[in-house]
């Protein structure tokens, strides 16, 4: 019984394990069935024109698994059965397809209308970008192909057609200069307007704001895009907007961190001479010595280069919370950046922190966009003097010396034959660096309130009003200590020390009101019009303070204020979103200018024909953007020195300046001079331009070209003796003209599941010609600009472009070599007189016609690659530095001193200031960054990521110039802090 009992046990399990068996294949074949991979095939079609869609991205959603299209549009890959497919495609609204056990699947992508409605920032408002009729960029910061930006220009450097930014010197946290279609003016201020969040604001450095806190840059090139901001608009206006939170209206915060270790060098050491070399100069006969004199070199071997110049290390980090909390969209950053110069004590901190906040109340009709920001910017600055030191200092002197009394506080420095310092030495470099405490701190805040209240019942229209400030305190601070080297040849020339202070304050207060009415009257028909007001006051003071030993302080406070009042409109007519009209007017009135010549009045007209609209053009199948853009617009010029020059001013004297009265010492007032007739420079600006696109997009740029026309050219010129308190004023004489041709190009050659590339450029041609320059024009008259230690180098002249060269024409022997001090004159004849009679107009300017720029990017899954470069040719710099260096400065009254080695093999006995021996073409290439990134996804979770990346900056330039770097706004290369290389390791984590 036992033994059938488990038999029939061991049969039962045998049949429930077969049961369960059966179940699992059976479950197993039906999931199969519902799930597995399928072989799916199919195609991927226009909606509009039918036509097959190239290189469509096709993926399986929530998977890495993809492919692209073919060029018949077609495509093939392996899917779950009731899996989804994600189709993209540049130009189209993504699409996701459900496989539904189809292997064979037709799919059509609708145009992404939104590329045509993203919303681009412009003067007290937004267009769409399908509307715009202006010349006008929009920039956003490329965060994958950036390199090391320590102020916001840079991130403008080579990207936009029309805007040539030249980056500041070797000096970390250095301003640069940014010229948009060469400027339109000539004395007066020459910089775009840069408004920020809606605050014009003043044109000073716009170091204070994180680059990492910017949004977008938008450019306005033309005066239709510009006129609207009337007054210091002729030199063009870039609008920067800031990042808002609350993105997607998620309640989750968004964090990101992000920080940069760099280290920094200088490219390369001027070519002086050695020790070694030096001596033997001395001892091959190069230099005489006067008869009955004895001089002895020194005995140390002292590279003054590599005394000066040092590796720098920088370190950033920056942190950013945004989100939506209780339905209020916000920001906030606080960022901290330390990076050393290259020269030693030269660094720069900047300490920062930014709150933004963008709620929507009263059932989202009142929009407020609040913006506050704040930074302190802690500098130590060098004078680039020292660069010069250190090129000229004789290599056979130590750098430390101990004197009798601590006299040179163990510095060494010239001293005569009786033991005391020379007033006419050269100063020891390194003293200069380590002796001189300098400290520059910048505090501003910036901030803005913006209402945009939508009316209840009459949505159409929009009131507007913005209330904004932007202060600034500058303190620069000098302290030299008693017996410093310096001060034995400066300021006193006795070793007593001094402190120098300047106190400025700066404070700009606007409000802007305006109301927007935004109706389509049809389907076809619709209109934007705004009218609107604004008051901007500025206010400035400048308290210096000199402090030294027994010396009356003789500095001079200064202050005053400048009022701007303007009224303001547009209107935007767009017919079937095919013919676009924009009309704009500005009259503004400047308390610069008497009641009589206050206000200027600035308006402009702009049509825009969007061709892709017409079926004539819709059935060219490569073409998928073509709107050609034509405008003629007027932008004012009053950014000149000094608030009030139409007024009979008064300087009162300072102490050292007073006049006895019997007993008494008396202040003095001395009139100033000025113009009572003083008023607005006026531009005048015609534009045409072309923007296009290929397939879908995949290529697409702009063409421009403009003609300009200036008048009443705000001028220094000089003035006849006696008709007016002063030889030289600021009046309106002259006119300029200028032309250009700007293109842009970008395109996508590779987009696949794995690659990305993608590349862009853009050049730019300018000119601009001098065509009245005074009251009474003729062929002799001119005004001489470009000066370095009291010599002028170039001109203004009627028929030129500003800053033309004006020099002494070399001669030189039958082998090609210059002649020292002989030139060839007008008349043909060899002179040896260096007189501006002697001299000819060269036709060089230091005015960059021509420059352009690069950028490339290469994605493969988690890696990116990319290279950034700019250039320019047609401009030329003046070698100043080489141009200054002669046999004599090795060797006069008792002292030596080091020179290059073109120098020695030039020969040349004296300095020759004027010859154009040293013009050379300033014409360059230049390699910006190079990155290397990789960045890893899902770190925690799905919305968690990092990217490091390796950078190096200012890796190389191509050129032709002798000197270190050709790329100098002004043309003349003197005593220039190099910009150095920088190799940058950066963590960007988000969660």
């Amino acid at each position: 019984m036992k033994e059938k009992s488990i038999k029939q046990n061991k049969k039962r399990t045998r049949e429930i394990l077969l049961l369960l068996l059966v179940g699992i294949f059976t479950f197993s074949t039906s999931l199969a069935q519902n799930s597995g991979t399928i072989h799916v095939s199919g195609t991927v079609k226009d909606n509009k024109s039918g036509e097959t869609v190239i290189g469509a991205s096709v993926m399986v959603k929530g998977s890495s698994t993809g492919t692209v299209t073919d060029f018949d549009g077609k495509f093939q890959l392996s899917a779950p059965a009731d899996g989804t497919l994600v189709v993209s495609y540049i130009g189209y609204t993504t699409k996701e397809v459900a496989v539904g056990n189809k292997t064979n699947l037709s799919i059509v992508l609708d145009e992404d209308s939104e590329l045509l409605s993203e919303v681009v920032v412009i003067g007290y408002g937004q267009v769409r970008k399908g509307d715009a009729t202006g010349a006008l960029t929009s920039v956003k910061p490329n965060e994958l192909n950036k390199g090391l930006q320590i102020t916001a220009q840079d991130a403008l450097i080579g990207r936009v057609a029309g805007v040539n930014i030249v980056p500041g010197d070797g000096a970390p946290g250095s301003g640069g200069t940014i010229r948009i279609r060469m400027g339109a003016s000539l004395s007066a201020n020459q910089d775009p307007l840069i408004v920020i969040d809606g605050v014009p604001v003043n044109n000073t450095s716009i170091s204070f704001i994180n680059p990492n806190d910017i949004e977008t840059f938008t450019v306005l090139k033309d005066a239709s895009a510009t006129a609207i901001y009337g007054s210091r608009a002729s030199n063009g206006v870039i609008i920067i907007t800031t990042k808002k939170g609350g993105l997607g209206g998620s309640s989750k915060p968004q964090i990101n961190y992000s920080s940069n270790f760099s280290i920094s060098k200088i490219p390369e050491y001027y070519e002086v001479l050695s020790a070694e070399e030096y001596r033997n100069v001395y001892s091959n006969g190069t230099i005489k010595l006067p008869e009955g004199e004895s001089f002895t070199l020194g005995t140390a071997s002292t590279d003054w280069q590599k005394e000066i110049y040092r590796a720098a290390f920088g370190t950033e980090h920056n942190l950013s919370v945004g989100g939506t909390t209780k339905q209020v969209p916000y920001r906030v950053s606080i960022g901290y950046l330390s990076q050393d110069g290259v020269l030693h004590a030269n660094n720069y901190k900047r300490f920062n922190g930014g709150l933004g906040l963008s709620p929507k109340l009263f059932d989202k009709h009142l929009s407020l966009d609040i913006n506050v920001k704040g930074s302190m910017e802690r500098e130590n600055p060098v004078s680039t003097g020292v660069v010069g030191g250190a090129i000229s200092f004789d290599p056979t002197r130590p750098v430390y010396e101990s004197y009798p009394g601590n006299v040179g506080l163990g510095y060494y420095m010239w001293m005569d034959n009786n033991g005391k310092p020379r007033s006419q030495g050269a100063a020891n470099p390194v003293a200069e660096l380590k002796l001189s405490d300098k400290l520059h701190t910048t505090y501003r805040t910036l901030g803005n309130v913006a209402a945009d209240y939508k009316i209840h019942g009459f949505e159409d229209l929009h009131l507007n009003l913005n209330l904004g400030y932007d202060i600034r305190r500058k303190k620069e601070e000098e302290t030299i200590p008693d017996l410093a080297p310096s001060m034995y040849i400066s300021n006193r020339n006795d070793g007593r020390g001094k402190f120098h202070s300047e106190d400025y304050r700066n404070s700009n207060y606007v409000l802007s009101a305006f109301a927007n009415y935004i109706k389509d009257i049809s389907p076809k028909h619709n209109i934007n019009a705004m009218a609107g007001y604004e008051w901007q006051r500025f206010w400035y003071s400048n308290n210096p303070k000199d402090v030294v030993k027994d010396v009356v302080d003789t500095s001079i406070s200064d202050e005053d204020v400048l009022y701007l009042i303007s009224f303001f409109g547009r209107l935007n007519y767009s017919f079937n979103q095919k013919l676009l009209v924009t009309a704009t007017f500005r009259a503004d009135g400047s308390s610069r200018f008497s009641p009589d010549n206050r206000w200027g009045y600035f308006p402009s007209l702009a049509l825009a024909y969007r061709l892709t609209e017409e079926k004539f053009i819709r059935d060219i199948k490569p073409l998928s953007d073509l709107k050609l853009r034509v405008s003629y617009g007027q932008t004012g010029q009053q950014d000149i020195s000094g608030y009030h020059p139409y007024l009979p001013l008064y300087t009162i004297s300072s102490n050292a300046a007073q006049y006895p009265f019997g007993d008494q010492w008396l202040y003095m007032y001395r009139p100033n001079g000025y113009d009572p007739h003083i008023k607005w420079e006026t531009t005048s600006t015609y534009n045409i331009g072309l923007d296009y696109g290929f397939l879908n997009n995949r290529i697409y740029g702009s063409i421009d070209a403009y003609k300009r026309y200036t008048k009443d050219l705000l001028n220094d010129i000089y003035v006849p003796g006696g008709s007016n308190f002063t030889n030289k004023l600021n009046t309106n004489v002259g006119d300029m003209e200028g032309q250009g041709l700007e293109l842009a190009i970008s395109a996508i050659p590779v987009k696949t599941k794995d690659w990305e590339w993608t590349i862009s450029g853009n050049f730019t041609y300018g000119k601009s010609k001098i065509t009245k320059l005074t009251t009474i024009d003729t062929e002799g008259s001119y005004v001489k600009t470009g000066g370095v230690d009291r010599n002028d180098l170039q001109i203004h002249k009627v028929g030129e472009t500003p800053n033309t060269f004006f020099l002494l024409k070399q001669a030189y022997d039958d082998n090609g070599k210059p002649l020292e001090g002989q030139y060839i004159a007008k008349d043909g004849s060899v002179t040896t007189v260096q007189s501006d009679d002697n001299k000819y107009i060269t036709d060089k300017s230091s005015r960059v016609p021509y420059f352009y720029g690069l950028s490339t990017h290469l994605t493969y899954k988690k890696w990116d690659f990319g290279i950034n470069g700019h250039g320019s040719f047609g401009n030329y710099v003046f070698n100043y530095q080489e141009a200054k260096q002669s046999l004599t400065r090795l060797y006069g009254d008792g002292m030596s001193g080091n020179i290059s080695k073109t120098a020695l093999e030039r020969g040349f006995a004296k300095e020759q200031y004027f010859s154009d021996y040293f013009l050379e073409s300033a014409a360059f290439f230049k390699f910006d960054n190079i990155t290397l990134g990789y960045t890893f996804n899902k770190l925690w979770n799905s919305s968690s990521s990092l990217r490091m990346a390796f950078s190096a900056q200012n890796i190389a330039i191509i050129t032709n110039y002798s000197g270190s770097d050709p790329e100098i706004y002004k043309g003349i290369d003197n005593n220039i802090y190099q910009r150095p290389r920088t190799y940058t390791l950066s963590f960007n984590l988000n969660f």
